[in-house]
């Protein structure tokens, strides 16, 4: 199969080559004329839109500046005229023949709120202040403008534009008639932001104007339109541009905005101050609807340029995909792939050469396909078979390789499948199989690529998800299959162990990602998980455990175990009467390996019967060595759920314990939960037969498995041990706190001692005492110890 994709692959890939010449041509001319035309025309516009946007700029300017002259010229005449009013008054002129002072203040206040002037003067002919609305009379005896009496004096009137006090005025010289003058009055109009505000409501530029003392002295701004971030640039931005009395339009800049100008000379004085108005229009403004209008023209050549694209790629489709699929179907044809088939809607020649070769292809893919499922089919469920698997694997493997996506193996195992075969027989077994295979397809469709039953009750599947999502998939199984299935009236519960690796962490090949899911659903089976997640540890613990199994025969045989001991304290007492038996491998390369390393996979492999009657065998000469020197204690023994399944191990005890005279009160097995649980009704009649030798039992590791409280009061035990994992962190939880308290009483309340185990330390001791328990055991007691110093132990805890 993953041949047969590379070769479609191949084959589309040589048809597009071959018939992508002439599409692509099509489509380049179409194209390459529209992109020529447009451009054309984005050009043409864009030039005749920027040489009209500047020439209506520069006849603004011009506009503006013929009327900024206009207007200052009309107001002049409007000046003169409102003086010339107070000039010819009677009481006025008679008040000047009387030198009647406070009736020519009066009058010139009067006059100034009248026509809203800013200041007045009254001069003598000689050029002598009289009186004045500014208080110039109290520091000056002569008007400050001279040469404005000299224009008057030649031409009857005369207006400038001066500074004064800092301030720029317009200001008007009539003369005072009686009929000869007999003075002269001045009115003087403030110029600021208003009046310029003003002047560009009028003209639609922006007016500012600005003095300069002398020649190379600086600007200043004297009253403008332009905000003071602007304005505060416009003395630096004018220099050198103040030329041919405004007729020349000048670009300035102000803060990155660029302008046109004009720059007029409104007043050059004799002393040297110069007065200019500068008026200016900004080209972002002027130029923005150009900017609009050329986005717009671009965006419609874009548009009108894809259109094209579009309508030339299908015309162009339309003249070479016929032709081309029709290639493309033979050669896949020729190539033994029948998946597809091609559509030509026309009814010519063409047509019907499509017509007659879907029909050959659907032809030869029915038969080849009957070929392909008796290959790659299992036949009980339906599902693909290994073969399939495996191919199909490894194509998910080289695509998630090149497109770096996610991909996950899993594989799921029936538990106890053996005992459905072997009780209800083989039929049942393979309608158990095929309801298996529905529940899969149920569960997981839409969110697996392949499911395949790889033999016997193991099932495989192909997952491209993220690695989460596999997890969330797992559970569903799990759920899934917690629900009974009835066959044939049989009513049957099954479990299952799931494991599953991720490419690439776990594996770049399909037999490291096959293999490592397989060892991630043995440790799931082997935890009762429901599933695990492949780890490289896992992988090392089973080469690691196999190695230790092959050497743990030569172990037995040439005395490398060693029993410890861990001494357990009678707290009602305070004496040590109690130990625990404890497996240690004094292996001669790794050192001394712990129980917990080697013998979970001694119960799997059945050896852990050899061990436990090595054990057993072992404490018992070593009880009969201390009753030599008159020692007794309770030893307690594990026994793991392989030694309680067999039938032999009461006749072992027996035989041993006469062997080494041993009697049964110096004896306790300890049993934990999930043994016992494993075959209920057997380990109760071996515990029943054990406990009528004697020998007293305990529950080992109490609250971790999964016994009932009914079933508990059924089992010949005088004794609970509680687990650790709730002892450690009593002083940290109060929920195990809880657990632990409420463990003792229900042990003491169904007539039951209490052993904990795991106590570290002193609190932990202190708060057992406060609760009752019986027994403790733990490192705050004593760790485990060989026999000789289990001796001393017991020795100095008694002296203590």
């Amino acid at each position: 199969m993953s041949d047969l994709i590379q070769r479609s692959t191949t084959i589309d890939s040589e048809s597009f080559l071959r018939f992508r010449k002439l599409h692509s041509r099509i489509i380049f001319t179409f194209s390459v004329l529209l992109f020529f035309v447009l451009l054309a025309v984005l050009y043409s516009v864009n030039a005749i839109i920027s040489s009209s946007t500047n020439q209506d700029i520069q006849k603004n300017l011009d506009t503006g500046t013929q009327l900024f002259s206009f207007i200052n010229q009309e107001n002049s005449i409007r000046v003169t005229q409102t003086a010339s009013i107070l000039a010819a008054d009677f009481a006025f002129r008679e008040a000047i023949a009387t030198e009647d002072k406070q009736t020519i203040i009066s009058a010139l206040l009067n006059h100034s709120a009248r026509f809203r002037a800013s200041a007045m003067f009254l001069l003598s002919t000689d050029n002598q202040l009289i009186a004045d609305t500014v208080g110039l009379e109290q520091s000056h005896a002569q008007f400050p403008f001279p040469d404005l009496l000299e224009s008057a004096e030649e031409e009857g009137t005369a207006t400038a534009i001066v500074i004064l006090n800092g301030r720029l005025y317009q200001m008007v010289v009539v003369p005072v008639l009686a009929p000869t003058p007999i003075g002269w009055l001045v009115s003087g109009f403030v110029i600021d932001d208003k009046f310029a505000i003003n002047l560009k409501s009028l003209t639609g530029l922006e007016v500012s104007l600005l003095t300069r003392q002398q020649a190379n002295s600086k600007w200043h701004v004297r009253a403008t339109t332009l905000p003071a971030n602007l304005s505060a640039s416009l003395p630096k931005a004018i220099s050198g541009a103040v030329a041919d009395q405004g007729k020349k339009t000048v670009q300035i800049q102000l803060a990155n905005n660029n302008y046109l100008a004009r720059v007029p000379i409104l007043a050059s004085r004799p002393d040297g101050v110069v007065i200019v108005a500068v008026l200016q229009r900004s080209l972002q403004q002027a130029l923005a609807p150009l900017h609009f209008l050329q986005k717009t023209l671009l965006l419609i050549s874009l548009l009108s340029f894809v259109v094209a694209l579009l309508v030339s790629a299908w015309i162009a489709r339309g003249i070479t995909n016929p032709i081309r699929k029709l290639g493309v179907l033979a050669q896949r044809i020729e190539e033994g792939d029948y998946s597809q088939t091609v559509v030509v809607d026309s009814e010519d020649e063409i047509g019907q050469l499509a017509s007659a070769i879907n029909h050959m292809n659907v032809g030869i893919a029915d038969r080849e396909s009957k070929i392909v499922e008796l290959a790659n089919m299992d036949p009980l469920t339906k599902l693909p078979n290994r073969n399939l698997f495996l191919n199909r694997l490894e194509q998910a493997s080289r695509v998630a390789n090149i497109s770096e996506s996610h991909l996950t193996v899993m594989i799921m195992d029936l538990d106890r499948f053996k005992e459905v075969n072997d009780i209800l027989g083989h039929h049942v077994g393979d309608l158990l199989l095929q309801e298996v295979a529905l529940r899969l397809q149920m569960v997981v469709d839409g969110e697996c690529d392949t499911i395949a039953r790889l033999g016997g009750d193991e099932f495989a599947m192909i997952l491209t998800v993220a690695d989460d999502a596999a997890s969330v998939i797992a559970n569903k199984l799990l759920s899934a299959f917690d629900k009974s299935i009835l066959l044939e009236g049989q009513e049957i519960v099954i479990n299952t162990s799931i494991g599953f690796s991720h490419y690439p962490q776990h594996g770049d090949d399909v037999n490291s990602l096959l293999s490592n899911a397989d060892i991630a659903m043995y440790a799931a089976k082997e935890n009762n998980a429901g599933y695990v997640v492949y780890d490289a540890s896992l992988a090392w613990q089973t080469q690691e455990h196999l190695s230790l199994m092959a050497e743990l025969r030569y172990a037995i045989a040439n005395d490398e175990l060693t029993v410890y001991y861990q001494p357990k304290l009678d707290l009602a007492t305070g004496k040590i009467s109690h130990a625990e038996a404890l497996l240690r491998w004094a292996h001669p390369q790794r050192g001394l390996v712990s129980s917990d390393n080697f013998i979970p996979f001694a119960e799997d492999t059945g050896f852990i019967v050899i061990i436990t009657q090595w054990v057993v065998e072992k404490v018992m000469r070593q009880q009969q060595e201390w009753r030599k020197i008159g020692f007794m204690l309770n030893i307690s023994i594990n026994i793991s759920a392989r030694d309680l399944l067999t039938p032999k191990l009461p006749g072992l005890f027996a035989k041993l314990m006469k062997a080494y005279d041993v009697p049964p009160q110096c004896l306790q097995l300890e049993i934990t939960e999930s043994s016992i649980m494993a075959s209920p009704q057997v380990a109760l009649n071996i515990m029943n037969e054990l406990r009528g030798m004697g020998l007293s039992l305990s529950v080992d590791d109490y609250g971790t498995g999964y016994s009932s409280l009914a079933y508990l009061k059924k089992l010949p035990v005088s004794e609970l041990k509680i687990d650790r994992s709730f002892v450690m962190q009593m002083e940290k939880d109060n929920n195990d706190v809880l657990i632990v308290r409420s463990t003792i009483d229900l042990a003491h309340n169904m007539g039951l001692k209490v052993v904990a185990e795991g106590v570290e330390n002193k609190l932990i001791y202190d708060r057992l005492t406060e609760m009752g328990c019986d027994f403790v055991q733990g490192y705050f007691i004593s760790q485990p110890v060989t026999a000789q110093n289990l001796l001393n132990v017991i020795k100095n805890h008694q002296l203590d």
